[in-house]
């Protein structure tokens, strides 16, 4: 009986096994084991650890993708994809400037599917130590705002900016500008603008174009002349000469559509009545409304210059005076004075200028008949002077021989 039991055991367990045998080949020959290569994206994490340790990736020449080789049934590989697969360069595995590759590592979650290699296995890389600094933003208009228009203010935001990279670049920095167009701007403007960073000798340092940008405002003011004003009128036998102001010209900020209709400031009117003296007052600009200075005072010196009137007389032939509207051809028109004598009033400074061929003496003849006749005279004269009293000359008409 024990013989038999143990023949039986026997069989038993030889048949489990023939059937585990048969259950092998079938699935070997309906799902057989396989291998496969997948092309895989190349993750980089981590990068931000390199900052942490003052490291920088000098060469970015990792591969794009690599070769990942998989083993598993052919089942497996069905419904497999990219998103079932990562190779990842962990770049917190770097220890210090001098690690020269990293491992590849690749993950899979996919059921019976087992990593096998990947081709490239390792990363090479060159490191440098990284540097940081704080520098200062340049702000450079370029062209020429609308006439009587100027730049007053060119501020970036941030004023500093921070440049993170290689020892060997932060060291070489010379400086950092904003370049802006400024050409026939009249209105103030804010604009974002990228940086160029130039090194000690001038050159750009093209690691770093197009890295950096900061705002950059523009304040734009017009300059115009300042006017002073006066009232009343000085006592008799004096007259006011000129009106200095000191500065004699304001920048002024605004609405653009209120700024363009100015052409001056006024000061507060400076009363002079009846004096008989110069005097210097400090006076007030008269702004309109919505109009600001721009580092122009408040208060303005004008110097105002009475004067004593001064005579001067001027001497001329009757050959230096001119007929007006002499048409009549069959009239002849003579001056019967042989000298004009006239005396102008003003300033001394300001008769010293004239010359007597700058004025222009003439009588209007116009309408008159045969014989001899009194007409007033006309002097043309600048305007800051004044003729004392009003001359005439005496004139001959005859008509002329046939």
């Amino acid at each position: 009986m024990n013989e038999l039991l143990k023949k039986d055991l026997t069989l038993k367990i030889i048949s489990v096994f023939f059937a585990v045998f048969l259950w092998f080949v079938v699935l070997d020959s309906s799902n057989p084991v396989t291998w496969v290569e997948l092309n895989v994206p190349l993750k980089i994490e981590n990068e931000s650890s390199l900052k942490e340790k003052g490291i920088m990736i000098k060469n970015e020449n990792f591969p794009r993708n690599v070769s990942v080789s998989l083993k598993g049934r052919k089942n497996a590989f069905n419904n497999i994809g990219l998103n079932d697969i990562e190779a990842i360069v962990d770049l917190s595995k770097v220890e210090d400037v001098n690690t020269q590759f990293l491992y590849i590592n690749v993950y899979t979650n996919k059921d019976g599917v087992s990593f096998q290699g990947v081709t490239p296995r390792v990363v090479e890389i060159e490191l440098e130590k990284m540097g940081e600094n704080l520098f200062p933003v340049k702000v450079v208009p370029t062209g020429k705002p609308k006439e009587s228009y100027q730049v007053v203010r060119a501020n970036a935001v941030p004023a500093m900016v921070s440049i993170e990279a290689s020892d060997e670049i932060i060291n070489s920095i010379g400086e950092v500008r904003a370049y802006v167009d400024v050409d026939n701007l009249s209105n103030d403007i804010v604009i974002n603008k990228e940086c160029v960073v130039y090194n000690k000798e001038g050159e750009k340092i093209v690691e770093l174009d197009k890295k950096i940008s900061v705002d950059i405002s523009i304040e734009i003011a017009k300059e115009v002349s300042i006017v002073p004003a006066v009232r009343g009128r000085p006592a008799k036998n004096y007259t006011d000469g000129i009106h200095r102001v000191v500065p004699e010209k304001a920048l002024i900020s605004g609405p653009s559509d209120i700024i363009s209709q100015i052409d001056n400031l006024k000061t507060a009117p400076i009363d002079i009545d009846n004096i008989s003296e110069s005097m210097t007052k400090i006076v007030n600009l008269v702004l309109p409304e919505g109009v600001r200075l721009v580092d122009t005072p408040i208060s303005v010196y004008v110097d105002v210059v009475i004067e004593e009137l001064a005579e001067r007389e001027f001497v001329f032939g009757k050959e230096s005076i001119a007929f007006d509207n002499a048409r009549d051809n069959s009239l002849k028109y003579e001056i019967l004075d042989e000298v004009i004598r006239i005396t102008l009033t003003g300033t001394r400074q300001e008769l010293s200028k004239i010359a007597p061929e700058n004025l222009r003496l003439s009588v209007d003849v116009n309408g008159l008949s045969e014989g001899e006749h009194r007409r007033p005279l006309n002097v043309v004269i600048p305007d800051t002077v004044n003729l004392m009293e009003n001359y005439d000359v005496k004139i001959s008409v005859k008509k002329t021989a046939n």
